[in-house]
């Protein structure tokens, strides 16, 4: 594998300042040698900020103190600045002034990296993630092994499960029902894979970890803003298969605490918000890309705001209402 590849990772901060550090702390094992990490803040509205900005002074001091005795790489923590290109291992911090959802704050991420410095891939990292020292180095290997790979993901694992995938990739998706699945879910860690049938499978890889081309990203742009959360990533990848495969690392393997800012999880638990978000924007997906799936589409909202009438839920029946029929109203 070439290593002279650059690599901008994104990490996008929104109240979550702890998991974010966690984050942080695990790039320290990184083997991979040319990359840097913009550090977005979405506007948060706790002490988030500061926060990072204390892990950048002393703690980090210290944290590189450890590293030099392993003769490792040092990091450098600073706020962002057009006059201070970004060199490898800079953590720069991006303030964004407003919530500009999952999207929006990425992009801005994406903007900042590419006119600072620039770069050959860039990492779409979640916060609530922790990296496997190897993941970078597989993920880019994976694209530099095959040029018309534009997207690529890792194996997701679940942080408390750690043998548990969560997905591989991504996952695949129903053009006539409007129905996305997760590749892998349930697997161990330690099964043997077929990549080749997970990559014909894929038909979007997860936003949790996602490394994208310069060469993919000026073909295809941005990430679509206007779903602000959820579905931006599927979006992504329609633009993206028009010109460009998707790929998988297997060996890169990410642990992910899923859903640590939205409140949402695998497991049938979700906030108001991420309900009414993951309702809207499947709409919204579906009317771009899959319109054959729309009359599935509304029945499955229809029986979820049923099942919610019955159980006497009538305010979340009311927010599923609101998002499927948001254009509309």
């Amino acid at each position: 594998m070439t290593t002279g590849a650059t690599v901008s990772v994104i990490l996008l901060n929104y109240k979550g300042w702890a998991d974010t550090i966690a984050c942080l702390e695990s790039f320290f094992a990184l083997d991979y040698p040319s990359f840097n990490i913009v550090l977005v803040d979405n506007a948060s509205p706790n002490d988030s900020v500061e926060r990072l900005r204390d892990w950048g002074g002393a703690r980090l001091d210290a944290l590189n103190e450890a590293a030099a005795r392993q003769e490792r790489p040092l990091f450098r923590f600073r706020e962002s600045s057009p006059a201070a290109p970004m060199e490898a291992r800079d953590v720069v911090l991006l303030e964004t002034g407003g919530n500009l959802g999952y999207a929006g704050g990425n992009n801005a991420g994406l903007r900042y990296a590419a006119a600072n410095g620039g770069f050959d891939y860039a990492w779409i990292l979640n916060n609530d993630t922790e990296v496997d020292p190897a993941s970078l180095r597989e993920l880019v290997a994976r694209m530099e092994a095959d040029p018309a790979i534009g997207l690529c993901g890792s194996t997701l694992c679940y942080m408390d499960k750690p043998d548990a995938v969560q997905n591989y990739a991504g996952g695949s998706f129903s053009s006539t029902k409007g129905r996305a699945h997760p590749l892998g879910f349930g697997a161990s860690r330690h099964d043997p894979v077929d990549v080749a049938a997970i990559e014909r499978a894929l038909r979007f890889v997860s936003g949790a970890s996602t490394l994208i081309s310069k060469t993919c990203l000026d073909a295809i742009g941005p990430m679509s803003e206007d779903y602000f959360l959820y579905y931006e990533e599927l979006d992504w990848a329609e633009r993206a298969r028009v010109r460009f495969r998707l790929g998988f690392a297997p060996k890169s393997i990410v642990y992910h605490k899923v859903g640590a800012s939205i409140g949402t999880n695998d497991f049938g638990q979700r906030s108001e918000l991420s309900d009414y978000y993951l309702t809207r924007n499947r709409v919204k997906f579906c009317r771009r890309f899959a319109k054959a799936s729309l009359p599935f589409v509304f029945a499955d909202i229809g029986r979820d705001i049923a099942r919610h009438l019955i159980a006497g839920n009538t305010r979340r029946a009311g927010v599923l209402t609101r998002a499927a029929l948001e254009r509309a109203l």
